[in-house]
């Protein structure tokens, strides 16, 4: 990537380079291939029990259940009258009767009085036709109140909805076939796929929730720390939390049972705003920001964490944060980490302020991203790098990062 050219930082470093470095060595923030490993491990069990969270969530078993439950009392006939008015294809019909053993047409296919009997079906046809709610929602034919909710259909949409989806599954019958499990494949496959984006953004919350958290534990004992701002993105599975959503604040004192607070927070999945601290300064997550040149050139930037005291133009320090643990993506993490630095050091010459200092955290930093981030160190247009899975693991570097976070903040 073309990096943006600069004149070298005027703010001191915090931290001493070797005069004998050498491009081709390896900094110590480089991953070790047992950190790699720790790091995927532990990025696949945050993911597998927000997956298995989210599927006991939906009642899958329960749905499966009516299902079967359904196909074992249906009038087969009377499907096979109503193929039209169901828009249910004549071949695909014939696929599932071919089939060894012949499946039940309830398994592909449904009618609107199943649907408005078991609105909670919805979900089930749904994936079974590959359909996302954003897609659904985008065709005018919202399912979410129906198999969030319960909320009984009326006919007139049952029926619109149903044939469209009857649509769609007979075409895919007659394309890929069936086989004994073939539904329960694309249902899962369909709900895997519309969970990702979900499951990648839980990934970076969390991996911002350890830093915080880190801050926050360190930071306490100093009686630095004087206020949180949260949000709560709530326990799967458990909506009635009216919490959920809001901007939350809670004043931090000595007497704050601060690992009980974060425990709290983090069974329900908090995502931190801001953290005040006692001399003024803030540290704000996920803020996006406006500045403006002499010329009145808008310059848009959104740091992960960016630190301030005075919430809106200052800011000393600046932070990109990628927590996922996929080896082979760490060149593209900091790629876009890369352009998200050189929009904050081009904002700040252009409108004139003093550029913050910048750093660069990662659960995974293979070798030649680590070389690539020590040059720029080097070249003065980065000021630091850590490695999250160091951190976690190794106490004397999550002091140190804590230390320099500490500076970062303005003590």
């Amino acid at each position: 990537m073309a990096r943006y050219k600069r004149q070298k930082s005027k703010q001191p470093l915090l931290f001493e380079q070797s005069e004998d470095y050498k491009t081709d060595a390896i900094p110590e923030f480089a991953s070790t291939p047992e950190e790699i490993k720790r790091a995927v491990e532990r990025n696949a069990i945050n993911r597998g029990v927000l997956l298995i969270q989210v599927i006991v969530s939906l009642k899958i078993d329960e749905l499966l259940q009516t299902i079967k439950e359904i196909s074992e009392t249906y009038d087969k006939e009377d499907v096979l009258d109503r193929h039209e008015e169901l828009n249910i294809d004549l071949e695909a019909i014939e696929i599932l009767e071919n089939a060894n053993p012949p499946i039940p047409y309830p398994y592909y296919f449904c009618t609107p009085e199943w649907v408005i009997e078991h609105p909670e079906l919805f979900f089930y046809y749904r994936n079974v036709s590959m359909l996302s709610t954003k897609a659904m929602n985008g065709l005018g034919f919202s399912t979410q109140t129906y198999e969030e909710n319960g909320v009984v259909p009326n006919p007139e949409a049952a029926n619109e909805i149903v044939s469209y989806l009857n649509g769609i599954v007979g075409s895919l019958v007659k394309l890929s076939g069936v086989s004994k499990n073939r539904h329960l494949e694309m249902v899962l496959a369909n709900l895997g796929d519309s969970l990702g984006g979900t499951s990648r953004n839980e990934v970076g919350r969390i991996s911002s929730t350890e830093v915080v958290r880190y801050i926050v534990k360190y930071l306490h004992p100093k009686n630095r720390i004087t206020r949180i701002v949260y949000k709560l993105k709530g326990i799967i599975g458990d909506d009635d939390d009216r919490d959920i959503g809001k901007e939350l604040t809670v004043d931090i004192s000595e007497d704050t049972d601060i690992d009980v607070l974060i425990s709290n927070l983090e069974e329900k999945r908090v995502k931190y705003q801001e953290l005040h601290f006692s001399n003024g300064y803030s540290l704000l997550l996920d803020r996006q920001i406006k500045w403006y040149s002499d010329d009145e050139k808008e310059y848009k930037i959104g740091p992960d964490f960016h630190s301030t005291n005075d919430n809106s133009n200052s800011m000393l320090w600046m932070a990109e944060l990628k927590g996922g643990a996929d080896p082979a993506g760490s060149d593209e993490h900091w790629k876009t980490a890369t352009q998200a630095l050189v929009r904050v050091i081009e904002a700040s010459e252009k409108t004139g302020r003093e550029k913050p200092f910048i750093s660069f955290i990662a659960a995974i930093l293979v070798e030649r991203v680590a070389v690539e981030a020590q040059q720029w160190i080097d070249e003065g247009e980065l000021t630091s790098v850590y490695n999250l899975t160091q951190i976690a693991d190794d106490e004397n570097k999550r002091n140190q990062f804590l230390a320099d976070v500490e500076k970062f903040i303005g003590y």
